[in-house]
């Protein structure tokens, strides 16, 4: 599976139009450009089946793709592990949608974090957890971190036949067993803090019994909702992604900025390395407003591509992240110290060379500090308006705008 998130709904050459055409100020055009992708619906889904070695895994998607195991093409099945990487196969009866082999849970002799690694568990867009006989302890670890990026699943207990046979010969009632296996399931969802998903009573073997045609069913009726959401978890980094040159290009502009505050803080006049580099600062961070601010016509187009009000939309760019929140603290702090540096570092009671050092490099410091974080923060405002395109109260009707626009 290709890492990048824009190579997986763009050609190259759409991707690079996409970045050069964001680098030149076509911000709106981008956007509805990345809108038309999803509502046409060619939306690729992979689908990640995991769950401890031996559970039914591959068997369940020979199953699911109407192969057996000695089939040209087939998942091999039984105790050999085909690789400790995952292998996709594509799911005939929904089209753009893989479903992606990953290794055993407890076949790679991996601690859970380099297992999750390992299988790259967050490239997926919505997961099946296959589990037999009971529930496991990986069977919650896994749907902990799938329920923490906010994507969906299913929860399969394979097997059921076994299961069957072994209630008939206990004399147990198969429909009493069923209700306490999913009540069993549930249970231990809320055991480990998660919301249950849908549970389904599948044998690999026999797909017209059991919950398989459910299954198929359920999976076929959700999968908009799926695509959906996949696709508006993806916006912040593809919107990264696009925006990648221009950070880049505004880098070396940043880095200017701040070798020119530095070159200026060498300068032992009283309070004029600190006015420099508060001119050098102020005059970079009005550069990236000109650069990467939003006007109100843009804002007014995707207004009416979208039927959401401008207020709305200027509100969506102004939220905070919550990594925004969690770095405003050290930011400030050592916002406080180069500050402070530079006006202890003019009172005139250092030497000379230790007084062009701490002025050059504080002045430097607060400048490369403060624009960089202007230039991210003005960047993560448009993906948040990026994503307010995809807010599930939008009313749909930007078709035209978005044609006008390409």
């Amino acid at each position: 599976m290709a890492q990048s998130v824009l190579s997986k709904y763009f050609s190259d050459t759409e991707a690079r139009s996409l970045q050069t055409g964001y680098s030149n100020g076509e911000v709106v055009s981008a956007m509805l450009r990345i809108k038309r992708v999803e509502d046409s619906g060619n939306v690729p889904i992979n689908i990640a089946v995991l769950g401890d070695g031996g559970a039914g895994k591959s068997t369940f998607i020979n199953t699911m793709r109407g192969v057996r195991s000695g089939d040209h093409g087939a998942a091999p099945v039984g105790d050999y592990e085909a690789s400790v990487n995952p292998v996709g196969y594509p799911y005939p009866s929904l089209p753009n949608v893989q479903l992606w082999d990953l290794p055993g849970s407890n076949s790679l002799s991996f601690e859970m974090s380099r297992y999750l690694k390992q299988v790259r568990f967050e490239s997926y867009d919505f997961y099946i957890i296959v589990s037999q006989s009971r529930f496991r302890e990986s069977d919650g670890e896994l749907s902990r971190k799938i329920q923490q990026q906010g994507k969906g699943f299913y929860y399969i207990r394979s097997k059921i036949d076994n299961d069957a046979f072994s209630m008939q010969m206990q004399g147990t009632d198969f429909g009493e067993g069923q209700r306490q296996i999913r009540q069993d399931c549930l249970d231990n969802f809320h055991r480990v803090s998660v919301e249950p998903p849908p549970i389904f009573l599948i044998s690999g073997l026999q797909v017209t019994e059991y919950d398989f045609p459910k299954l198929q069913s359920a999976l076929a009726s959700d999968l908009p909702k799926i695509k959906s959401t996949a696709f508006r978890l993806a916006i912040p980094r593809m919107m990264q992604e696009i925006q990648r040159p221009r950070r880049q290009m505004l880098m070396w502009c940043i880095a200017l900025w701040a070798f020119l505050s530095g070159a200026l803080g060498v300068l032992r006049l009283p309070a004029l390395p600190l006015l420099t580099a508060t001119l050098c600062t102020v005059s970079g961070w009005m550069y990236l407003r000109r650069q990467l601010g939003v006007s109100e016509r843009e804002l007014g187009t995707l207004s009416g591509a979208v039927a959401k009000p401008v207020s709305l939309l200027k509100t969506d760019m102004d939220r905070p992240s919550p990594r925004k929140l969690q770095q405003l603290v050290p930011k400030a702090l050592s916002l406080v110290v180069i500050v402070a540096f530079t006006v202890v570092g003019f009172l005139g009671t250092f030497p000379p060379v230790l007084l062009i050092v701490c002025g050059a490099g504080s002045s430097l410091a607060f400048t490369w500090l403060v624009l960089m974080g202007s230039l991210d923060d003005r960047l993560r405002s448009v993906q948040n308006l990026a994503g307010a395109l995809f807010d599930e109260t939008v009313v749909g009707v930007y078709r035209s705008v978005a044609h006008s626009t390409a």
